[in-house]
């Protein structure tokens, strides 16, 4: 899995782009309010706590968090949770989860956003089947070898380290037991997707028109995370 934790950067640098902008607190909000559906303790919700710590890595403010998870009463049962996959330029593979209170204006959105970059809506199945379902934890500080040894302890898969960011992988069965054994040291821990068998895009012209239908994707205000059979190219500042 060594080629896959620099694209986990590559993601939280684009979070980090967007929070600044204020893109990312509307969809972070969203994702909160769902997660808090018929639970909103996080000690006891752990999807509600893997999306606050989510909110938190990109300093959400703490009033915006608990907004979001009042209006779980209110709001939840409007909105509801898609997964599309597409075929984009150079044939890569793309999923796409979102969270919109209109599947239909959703879909019809994100379609039009495929069709004005090359690429076209999948049938479901036709995509997903390339990628497996990981628990992925990014963490602030290097991992010491007696942290790299209770996370392997607790069931870590992989535990990375590159240029001074460690990175574990677990099943998604186990993303819990390991997030609990490291403490305040875990900057993000969510459950992913990665590409069985990533599919490089060698032609520049078609990467770069893949990276932009990519991003397109993610500006959609509906959209909480994008997947790629490829490891994306470009970098955020």
């Amino acid at each position: 899995m060594a080629g896959h934790s620099k694209w986990s950067q590559i993601k939280h640098k684009k979070a980090i782009a967007d929070a600044k902008k204020g893109a990312l607190f509307g969809k972070l909000s969203r994702a909160i309010t769902i997660a808090a559906r018929g639970n909103t303790d996080p000690a006891t919700n752990s999807r509600l706590k893997a999306e606050i710590e989510r909110a938190r890595a990109v300093n959400m403010p703490l009033e915006n968090i608990e907004r979001a998870i009042r209006k779980t009463t209110e709001a939840a049962d409007t909105l509801s949770e898609l997964s599309l996959e597409f075929i984009g330029p150079g044939n890569a593979g793309v999923v796409v989860r979102a969270i919109t209170d209109s599947s239909n204006r959703t879909i019809n959105e994100l379609r039009q956003i495929a069709a004005s970059h090359n690429a076209r809506l999948a049938g479901q199945g036709s995509v997903v089947w390339m990628f497996k379902k990981i628990g992925l934890i990014v963490l602030a500080a290097p991992a010491t070898p007696d942290l790299q040894l209770r996370a392997i302890d607790a069931g870590a898969d992989d535990v990375l380290d590159e240029d001074g960011v460690s990175v574990i992988y677990t099943s998604p069965e186990k993303l819990d037991a390991v997030r609990s054994v490291l403490g305040d040291i875990v900057a993000s821990a969510e459950i992913t997707l990665i590409p069985t068998t990533p599919a490089p895009i060698s032609n520049e012209a078609e990467r770069a028109a893949a990276d932009a239908f990519v991003s397109a994707l993610e500006d959609h205000d509906d959209v909480q995370a994008v997947y790629t059979t490829y490891e994306r190219s470009f970098e955020y500042t």
